[in-house]
C-alpha cells in the first residue's frame, strides 16, 4: 500500500457499476473454485496436496490454503466513510462539501485489501491513529463475507503488520469470524506487501555507525521509509496543494501521526509552510515528521518520530543488544546491534494467517 486507500476516489456511476462487475467475477471465481476442488484433494498454491493444519476432514469447506488462492485471486470493491474524520481535531472542514465528500470506494483482491486495513489501523504505543480506519475495515470485512456468500464457508482471516519484532508501532485488521475452541481448523500463512519499501544494507551506506548509535541510524532509515510509504511524496504533493477533502484528509494525517508520536507536532497548517496550500512541499513536511523541525538535527539527537523509532527499538532488542553487549567490543557491537535489528525488520510485508473449519 503506497498510500492510504482513503486518498482515492468517491464513488461514482461508473465506480458502481465497476463494482457490480466485480462483485460477480468474484462470486464466479469462488464458485468455479468449489466446483473444480469439490473431487480433489487439498492442495496449496504450489499444486501440493496439503495434511495436518492444512487440511479439514469430513465436510466440504475449502482447507487454508484453498481459501489463500481464493482470496488472493478474487477482486472485490469496497465502499466506506471517512465522516468519522469531523470528529479530530487535527481536521479542518473543506468549505466545499457535497453528498460524496466523506464516500470513499475501493478495488482489489480481498487480502490486498485487508493488508491495506491492517496498515491504517495502525497504532503509536497501542493509539489508534487514523480515526477512519475502523469503518475501512469493517467494509472490507462486510465485503469479504458478502462475496462468501453460498460457499458455506467458515473461516477467519488476520493480517498483521509490524515493522520489526515487537514493534509498538504496527496495526491489525480480521475478516470472518474466530473459530470455536472444538473446530478441526485448517490454517495456513501468506505474505502481502504493505505498500512500504524494504531495508537492507544499502539503506546504511551513507552514515558511520559508531558510538552506540546503531538504534538511532536504524530508527533513521526505517522511519523514513514508513514515512514515505504513508505519504508517498508525489501524491501528498498533489494533495496538499488541492482545495478540498483531499488536502484536509492529508494534512490531518499528517498532523495525527505527528500527535501519536507526542514529542512533536506540526504548528497549524495556516502558519505551517509544509503544509500551507500555497507553499505545499510533500518532501519537506515528511522530512519534518521523520526528524523534526529545521535547526539543530542530528541523528542522534531527532525530536520526531526516528526519536520515538530509537527509542522503541531500545526497548523492542534490549535482550539482544545486552547479549551484543556482553560478547563483543566497541568496535563490533554498533555492526551487531544493526545486523540484529536488520535480521527483524520487515516495513514492506503483511502476515495473513486464514483458518477455515467445517463446524
Amino acid at each position: 500500500m503506497t498510500d492510504f486507500p482513503s486518498e482515492r476516489g468517491v464513488s461514482t456511476v461508473i465506480d458502481v457499476a465497476l463494482a457490480l462487475l466485480l462483485i460477480s467475477a468474484s462470486v464466479m471465481i469462488v464458485g468455479y473454485y468449489l466446483a473444480t476442488t469439490a473431487d480433489e484433494s487439498p492442495v496449496d498454491s504450489h499444486g501440493h496436496e496439503t495434511t495436518g493444519a492444512g487440511q479439514t476432514h469430513g465436510g466440504e469447506s475449502l482447507s487454508a490454503a484453498q481459501m489463500t488462492d481464493v482470496l488472493s485471486e478474487s477482486t472485490i470493491s469496497v465502499t466506506y466513510s471517512i465522516e468519522d474524520i469531523r470528529d479530530e481535531d487535527e481536521f479542518s472542514e473543506p468549505v466545499i462539501t457535497n453528498d460524496n465528500t466523506y464516500s470513499r470506494t475501493d478495488h482489489g483482491s480481498p487480502l490486498g485489501l485487508l493488508a491495506d486495513a491492517a496498515v491504517m489501523n495502525y497504532q503509536i504505543d497501542g493509539k489508534s491513529v487514523v480515526a477512519y480506519s475502523d469503518a475501512y475495515e469493517e467494509a472490507v470485512d462486510w465485503s469479504i463475507r458478502e462475496n462468501l456468500v453460498g460457499t458455506e464457508q467458515d473461516f477467519y482471516v488476520v493480517a498483521e503488520w509490524e515493522p520489526y519484532a515487537d514493534a509498538t508501532i504496527n496495526g491489525t485488521a480480521t475478516a470472518g469470524t474466530r473459530p470455536p475452541a472444538n473446530a478441526d481448523v485448517s490454517s495456513t500463512s501468506t505474505t502481502v506487501s504493505s505498500g512500504v519499501s524494504p531495508i537492507d544494507d544499502s539503506h546504511f551506506q551513507d552514515y558511520q555507525i559508531d558510538d552506540n548509535e546503531s538504534s538511532a541510524v536504524a530508527a533513521t532509515v526505517i522511519g523514513k521509509e514508513i514515512v514515505d510509504g504513508f505519504f508517498p511524496p508525489e501524491s501528498s504533493q498533489y494533495a496538499l496543494e488541492d482545495q478540498g477533502i483531499n488536502r484536509e484528509q492529508t494534512v490531518y494525517q499528517y498532523q495525527s501521526m505527528a500527535e501519536a508520536v507526542g514529542e512533536f507536532s506540526f504548528r497549524s497548517p495556516d502558519t505551517h509552510p509544509p503544509l500551507t496550500r500555497t507553499e505545499a512541499n510533500a518532501q519537506a513536511a515528511n522530512r519534518n515528521l521523520l526528524v523534526g523541525q529545521e535547526g539543530g538535527y542530528d541523528v542522534t539527537d531527532a525530536d520526531a518520530l526516528a526519536a520515538w523509532l530509537a527509542s522503541d527499538l531500545e526497548d523492542a532488542f534490549e535482550s539482544e543488544f545486552e547479549e551484543i553487549d556482553d560478547n563483543n567490543d566497541e568496535t563490533d557491537r554498533d555492526e551487531k546491534q544493526l545486523e540484529a535489528i536488520l535480521d527483524e525488520t520487515s516495513t514492506d510485508t503483511v502476515t495473513i494467517t486464514i483458518q477455515t473449519w467445517n463446524e
